[in-house]
């Protein structure tokens, strides 16, 4: 399914070293985390409704910021794939790296206010309702994360980019964040 996701959306495919197609590897893995991330941060919103669970619609922000790290590295391959300038006589390449540190600390802050809510959640407790739909959207959700996982390894693996040179956890181990959950 990769293969021809990537096939179908950029031509000229195996040639990474072109920065045109690296580019296009980035906007189709900003693409496909943003799509995926907003439809997880819904279905996860409605199961957090649904139950009364602040973890389940905390988690469904985290989505929503998996979704806005997208878009930054979309931007920021957007950014990177410029020709040169007057400006930048050496291209615009380093807005990986920014792209990169951007993503960086947005997750760093996901993970401290979700932190915030928990210790809260800890020291005031609520009532949850059982729901077998929330279950089920939760390990929908766990099967897409890994699948988004995979996807980025195997696009990190055929693109050499500053911005991917090293994966957040949430790609090495996405069960991680909705497991608990």
């Amino acid at each position: 399914m990769i293969n021809r996701l990537v096939r179908l959306f950029i031509q000229d495919c195996d040639n990474v070293t072109d920065p045109a197609v690296r580019e296009k590897y980035g906007v189709l893995s900003g693409a496909v985390g943003i799509v995926l991330n907003l439809l997880l941060s819904a279905g996860k919103f409605f199961a957090g409704v649904l139950t009364g669970s602040i973890a389940i619609t905390a988690d469904a922000f985290n989505n929503l910021s998996d979704a806005g790290s997208s878009v930054v590295t979309l931007v920021g391959f957007k950014l990177a794939g410029q020709k040169a300038d007057d400006g930048h006589p050496f291209g615009h390449g380093r807005a990986e790296y920014l792209a990169g540190l951007l993503v960086s600390l947005m997750i760093l802050l996901v993970g401290l206010e979700l932190g915030k809510t928990s210790i809260g959640k800890i020291l005031r407790p609520e009532a949850v309702d059982f729901s077998l739909v929330s279950v089920a959207i939760l390990a929908a959700s766990i099967l897409v994360k890994l699948w988004m996982s995979h996807f980025n390894r195997v696009l990190v693996a055929w693109t050499p980019s500053p911005t991917w040179w090293r994966p957040p956890p949430c790609w090495r181990a996405p069960w991680l964040d909705t497991s608990p959950t």
